[in-house]
This record gives C-alpha cells, sequence and structure tokens, in this order.
C-alpha cells in the first residue's frame, strides 16, 4: 500500500489534510497501518465518503442508510406541511414531491448497499410507508400493500432488485470490464454475507422466464457532428414539470416541485450547485450580484460583486453568471458535475438564442 500511495503521490498532487486511510475488513482486530504521503502520516478513518456514499470499514452499510434515512426524514417533514395546509395538496402533487424529494435520498447508490441487512433496509421502508399513509390519508391499521396499490408506488425492495439487475446487465455488455467475468462464472461463497455478484444472480435465476437470456456487447456508433447552435456541455432547462401557471397551485407547491426536480436531477451529494442573483436599484442603477455554492463535501462559499453604477437587472444576472463560472473554475473542490440554479429567464433565453457568447465561454470552460 506504501508502494502504491509512493508512486500516485509522484504522478498528481494531493491535498494531504483532506486524505485519509481506511481498511475494509470483517476483522475488528486488523489494522492498516500507517501510509504516507510524502513523509505526513494519513490520519486513518472508520468511514469513506465517496460521491455521497458512505464505505464503513467492514461494509455494513449502516451509517450510510442512518444517513439516507435523516435526509429523507427531514424532506418528510416538508410534505406533512403541504398535506396539512388549508388549500389541501392533492394526492398527485404529494405524489411527485415525494418521488422527486425524498424517493432519491432512499434510493441513491442502491445498487452498493442493497445487500445490507434487513433490519438496515427496512429503516428506509418504514420512510416510505409513513409518506404513504400521509399522501392517502389512511389509517395506521391501512394494510401496506393496499396503499401502494392506491399510489401505484412500488415497494422499494422491488425497485432495489431492479436497479441491481440493471446494473448486473450494464456490466455484462462490457467486454473488458472485470465484472463481467465474476457475473457471468462461478462465484466462490466463502463468506456468510451476500455481495453484489450474489444477489444479483440470484434474481437472475428468479426472473429467468422474464429475462433475455443473452445480453448483446455494447457497440460505438459514429456521432453526430453538432449542430451549431449546440453548446457543448451545456444543457439549458427554463421550465419545470408539473408547474401550472393557473390558480391552482400556491408557491408553496411550485417550490416543492422545483426542489423535486433539482433533487433528482442534481444530487447535491455528487452536483455543485451554484445560486445566482442580480438586481439594480430601479433596475438601472447601482447594480451587484450575489453568488452562493454548494459543494458536494457539504461545505458552501458565497461571494458578491459590484457590476456597475449604471446597469440592469439583466446585465446584473448575467454578470453573476460569469463571476460565479469564474469561482468555480478556480475552485480547488474536484467535482465534474456543476448546476448553476438562477431565476434570471431573459438572461437564460438569450443564452439558448446565441446572444451572449462571453458567457456561453465562460460556462463552458467549468470543467
Amino acid at each position: 500500500m506504501q508502494q502504491a500511495a509512493d508512486r500516485l503521490n509522484a504522478c498528481v498532487s494531493i491535498n494531504k489534510e483532506k486524505s485519509s486511510t481506511t481498511l475494509f475488513t470483517l476483522s475488528p482486530k486488523q489494522k492498516a497501518g500507517t501510509i504516507r504521503l510524502g513523509g505526513t502520516p494519513l490520519r486513518e478513518d472508520e468511514e469513506a465518503t465517496y460521491l455521497g456514499v458512505t464505505f464503513d470499514r467492514r461494509q455494513t452499510w449502516k451509517p450510510h442508510i442512518a444517513q439516507a434515512e435523516t435526509k429523507a426524514r427531514r424532506k418528510l417533514a416538508i410534505l406533512r406541511k403541504l398535506a396539512g395546509t388549508t388549500w389541501g395538496a392533492n394526492e398527485k402533487i404529494l405524489k411527485t414531491v415525494y418521488q422527486g424529494t425524498i424517493r432519491p435520498h432512499l434510493e441513491y447508490g442502491s445498487t452498493a448497499w442493497s445487500t445490507s441487512a434487513k433490519t438496515n433496509l427496512q429503516t428506509l421502508d418504514r420512510v416510505q410507508n409513513q409518506t404513504l399513509r400521509l399522501i392517502t390519508g389512511a389509517m395506521k391499521s391501512t394494510p401496506i400493500k393496499e396503499m401502494e396499490k392506491l399510489t401505484t408506488i412500488q415497494p422499494l425492495c422491488q425497485r432495489r432488485e431492479a436497479k441491481t439487475m440493471v446494473q448486473a446487465e450494464k456490466l455484462k455488455c462490457l467486454p473488458d470490464h472485470p465484472m463481467k467475468h465474476r457475473l457471468s462464472n462461478l462465484t466462490k461463497n466463502r463468506l456468510k454475507r451476500s455481495s453484489f455478484v450474489h444477489e444479483s444472480k440470484r434474481l437472475s435465476r428468479q426472473y429467468r422466464e422474464v429475462l433475455p437470456q443473452n445480453t448483446l456487447p455494447l457497440t460505438q456508433e459514429e456521432e453526430e457532428t453538432p449542430k451549431a447552435t449546440e453548446k457543448p456541455g451545456i444543457q439549458i432547462c427554463t421550465c419545470v414539470p408539473h408547474i401550472t401557471s393557473g390558480e391552482d397551485q400556491n408557491d408553496t407547491a411550485r417550490q416543492a416541485l422545483t426542489l423535486a426536480l433539482i433533487d433528482e436531477q442534481y444530487p447535491k451529494e455528487a452536483w455543485i450547485h451554484v445560486y445566482t442573483d442580480g438586481s439594480a436599484t430601479n433596475a438601472v442603477l447601482n447594480g451587484g450580484a450575489g453568488i452562493l455554492i454548494q459543494f458536494p463535501g457539504g461545505h458552501t462559499a458565497t461571494s458578491s460583486v459590484a457590476t456597475g453604477k449604471h446597469c440592469t437587472n439583466y446585465k446584473a444576472e448575467a454578470e453573476a453568471l460569469m463571476q460565479a463560472a469564474s469561482f468555480v473554475q478556480d475552485s480547488a473542490d474536484p467535482c465534474y458535475q456543476v448546476v448553476f440554479l438562477s431565476d434570471a429567464l431573459s438572461v437564460l433565453q438569450a443564452l439558448e438564442n446565441d446572444k451572449l457568447p462571453q458567457l456561453a465561454k465562460a460556462l463552458q470552460m467549468v470543467r
């Protein structure tokens, strides 16, 4: 391990303060020993978090599941408020909010931790069961299966199984992937604990009659030349699904649906969230821009900048995005996925129509 660390340190520059070691073993007595980077000993952690998934040293997944339950219950409190408001959030809105803001926390990375103990997985199932009662307004004595049929919401265990089978098929399609060999050949069962390979093979046997027997390898197709109006690496979204312009939705429901879209498409565990805003006095004087950045590690950064004495709201909003792109580009935090969240519809439409080339270039530089 020390030789590997020395080779890695010789190839790339590593922040030693943010680096640590974790020994994954089923033995409670085994120790990792001291590993150094450039003469600096690295601290040994019981857990390691990578892209929002917490790996504990004995691979029980209990810490990650506990964190997922905590996050989901925080969002469940929002759902309770929506269900209890006087204007009466209907079943469709409550279901949409659950599927967009709560369930992603209950399923994120499930192909890795779906083999955890049943007692751990049941803690997540209970969150969904409580949500079903909120959506349907059913009593505690109502069977869970009946509420699942009424709301057409699948049990989490079935969704975890489906994700496991899909992931297994993806790996089988990759001819050079090491997991393809393990999934296609006999597997040794030296441990009492199950694994992804064992689980995927069990599911394949269970659903053999309905699954295809042959998996075709992935083939590489030539990509079409992008159109001149396309912006590589940039996707612009100016609408939120299920939000209507009528009076049947109030600001609370629209906010919940917007948060649902953000949590589902851009989970904080894997994306940098950049919030920008710009304004000017009377829309024409003393413009200013504000920036809030939330990193996957949990820390945040803020910045503000003056955008000119004679400045419109439009210019201030565009400058806010420019400054935010530069801020993220210069940041030392590694993340390859960044989402910019702005309420400046006119700026986004201008960017979509190639009227802000400098801003488009700044956003494309973010890597």
